[in-house]
């Protein structure tokens, strides 16, 4: 096949996306008949179309750098290409979602604490500061977060939980810091689970521990007591 008037090179895929070469006409010996990866077949144009799959550039300049994508989508006329389903949802359930927001909380607080310029830190020396980092980092995992304003006997101020609604979760923060009590935290946690079960929309009720100065001894043992059911609640607790 005559180049010259190419932009492109011709990209070869398997069935599963994987690039087998994107040079297929300057170097017809990289093809495959079957991914060496996955085995599936492999083709080089669309399958609807005939159109062939665009590759490498094949003006001067710098090579890029990295493994080519394969398109989605012919451009010729517009066929979907077997690679280009819709990935299944994450099967991460809520609560799986939650620990992996909450686990790397202490590199994010540190990470706050060095900004660009002479910029002043941010800071976390009180609940209302663990309040305002949990309600910025929700969105990222939640669509529908929402705001339970309360104060319950242990707290002098009102304080404010997160609601995930459509997920029948609540979540509430605790603040382990100097004078910190086991005993205490489970009178408080006794507090939050009567609380919610007259909330007929949750489920679960979830809590996060934040621990700058490793207070809290043998962490993992305490989230195995502090997790289960509490009335008619399911109870989860990550110490961070």
């Amino acid at each position: 096949m005559d180049t010259t008037c190419q932009a492109h090179d011709v990209m070869q895929v398997c069935r599963n996306g994987h690039v087998i070469t994107d040079r297929l006409l300057r170097c017809p010996d990289q093809a495959a008949g079957h991914c060496d990866r996955c085995g599936a077949v492999t083709f080089d144009r669309c399958l609807t179309c005939g159109q062939e799959l665009p590759g490498a550039t094949l003006l001067a300049g710098p090579v890029p750098i990295g493994t080519p994508r394969p398109p989605n989508f012919c451009g010729r006329c517009g066929a979907a290409f077997p690679w280009s389903a819709r990935p299944e949802p994450s099967r991460d359930t809520p609560l799986d979602q939650l620990e992996s927001l909450w686990r790397p909380l202490p590199e994010v607080v540190r990470q706050l604490r060095h900004r660009h310029g002479q910029r002043p830190s941010l800071l976390l020396d009180d609940r209302h500061d663990l309040e305002d980092l949990v309600r910025s980092l929700l969105p990222l995992r939640f669509e529908q977060v929402y705001l339970e304003s309360r104060t319950p006997l242990y707290a002098a101020q009102t304080q404010f939980d997160f609601l995930l609604k459509p997920e029948g979760l609540a979540l509430t923060v605790k603040l382990a810091g100097k004078g910190w009590s086991e005993a205490r935290f489970l009178e408080e946690l006794a507090e939050d689970a009567a609380y919610y079960q007259r909330r007929s929309a949750c489920q679960t009720l979830a809590v996060l521990v934040y621990d700058p100065q490793g207070v809290i001894r043998d962490r993992s043992g305490r989230e195995s007591a502090w997790t289960g059911r509490h009335g008619d609640l399911d109870g989860c607790c990550v110490i961070a």
